[in-house]
């Protein structure tokens, strides 16, 4: 199986969570969804940031639902990591979550303790799972970004789109040259049927 964690490159000194910064996540319209399932989605993006607070020390943690259930709070997997990743299938509820839902219907939101938006390993990650319809990213701070897959999306280009982003990387590329790539790759997702907020 392709590695499945999902790292935050060493950007900044990591952001402890505060009540306040959890108290500050905005409740997102998110594309495609319902009321019902923004407020579920704002819930555990609160949820997330409480949980890597008060369980894990402000590092990441990822919290996996399905938007197939009556009520998405319902059968979430939680997956715990360090301050530069988290390995979403090592749990065993998300993976089971991720691999058995149907077509674009998994969430994963989870937190990033620099502060930074999705990261290159989140981008192929939210990529190489069919199911996973929309990647959330809440900050430390509170801050909500996410990438969802919307009708016009094609996994093809969007491979095509990634690999063309990261062309040049090497394991001796500058940090900032990694997160430079996954900006590109945000900034021109549109082109192949994502959005990114």
């Amino acid at each position: 199986m392709k590695d499945t964690k999902l790292s935050a490159k060493k950007r900044e000194k990591k952001v402890f969570i505060t009540d306040i910064a959890i108290e500050k996540v905005p409740l997102i319209q998110y594309r495609g969804l319902s009321d019902m399932e923004n407020h579920a989605l704002y819930q555990l993006a609160k949820l997330v940031l409480l949980t890597s607070q008060t369980e894990n020390n402000s590092n990441e943690v990822a919290i996996t639902c399905t938007l197939d259930a009556d009520n998405p709070l319902e059968g979430i997997g939680i997956s715990f990591g360090n301050e530069h990743e988290v390995d979403i299938c090592e749990d065993t509820a998300s993976n089971h979550l991720i691999l058995s839902a149907k077509r674009c219907a998994v969430v994963v939101l989870h937190n990033h303790p620099s502060t930074q938006t999705l990261s290159l390993e989140d981008i192929r990650f939210f990529l190489h799972f069919e199911s996973v319809k929309i990647m959330v990213v809440v900050t430390n701070q509170g801050t909500v970004h996410y990438l969802c897959k919307d009708k016009e999306y094609d996994y093809f280009s969007s491979v095509e789109l990634y690999k063309e982003c990261i062309a040049g990387l090497t394991s001796k590329s500058k940090v900032q040259e990694y997160y430079m790539a996954g900006l590109t790759f945000l900034t021109r997702c549109s082109e192949v049927g994502l959005f990114y907020h």
